[in-house]
């Protein structure tokens, strides 16, 4: 069984109507595929996800909204498993964030990452545990709020780390391919079908 934790890149933008990166890998594998790709979310969901499975063949890909930075007094409120209050809880808290930026809180006060490089790798070292093959998915490089490649590089250097010390742990470098080349993008951070092909064809290289 391969289980796919990640976010909205993992599972396909709400516009992209082709086949997943992971649906395609495990078509290649003929394996049974569990996605939880859910839009915005962290390392954090990831790790209460991850307790309930044991897979022979993990993806993660979490960092684009870990490495975020957002204003330092904002709540974080978990997208998995969601439920109708966390939900109301998002919108007070987007309204929220959106007042600090506004009226300058932000600078005055200071931000914070949504998930410190520290808990990340923690968050990560946990949700690898139990599988028995990993593979970690690099971050891709925003092409329209470019402020934030450098934060998202700090989190992909977080998974080389794993990825040194961990045998069963392959990492997916994308990064740079994904800088250099705008036609593997549906938006400025979204992959397209052809992106999605590449991150498939670089998983199934390193079996």
């Amino acid at each position: 069984m391969i289980l796919g934790l990640g976010d909205c890149n993992m599972k396909g933008a709400e516009r992209f109507e082709g086949e997943s990166y992971l649906k395609l890998v495990a078509k290649e594998l003929k394996e049974e595929l569990v996605d939880f790709g859910v839009t915005m979310s962290t390392t954090r969901e990831g790790k209460i996800i991850s307790r309930n499975y044991s897979p022979d063949i993990l993806v993660v890909a979490y960092g684009l909204v870990d490495s975020w930075k957002t204003f330092k007094y904002s709540p974080y409120v978990l997208y998995y498993p969601n439920n109708f209050a966390r939900k109301v809880a998002r919108k007070v808290v987007k309204k929220y964030k959106k007042m600090a930026r506004k009226t300058g809180l932000n600078k005055k006060l200071g931000e914070k990452f949504v998930v410190p490089p520290s808990e990340y790798e923690e968050n990560l070292k946990k949700i690898i545990q139990q599988a028995k093959k990993v593979f970690l998915i690099e971050t891709p490089p925003h092409h329209r709020q470019t402020f934030r490649n450098s934060n998202i590089l700090l989190y992909n250097s977080i998974l080389k780390k794993i990825a040194s010390k961990e045998p069963k742990v392959k990492l997916i470098e994308i990064y740079d391919t994904f800088l250099k080349d705008r036609s593997l993008y549906l938006d400025d951070i979204h992959f397209n079908q052809k992106g999605h092909s590449l991150i498939a064809q670089e998983i199934l290289k390193r079996f």
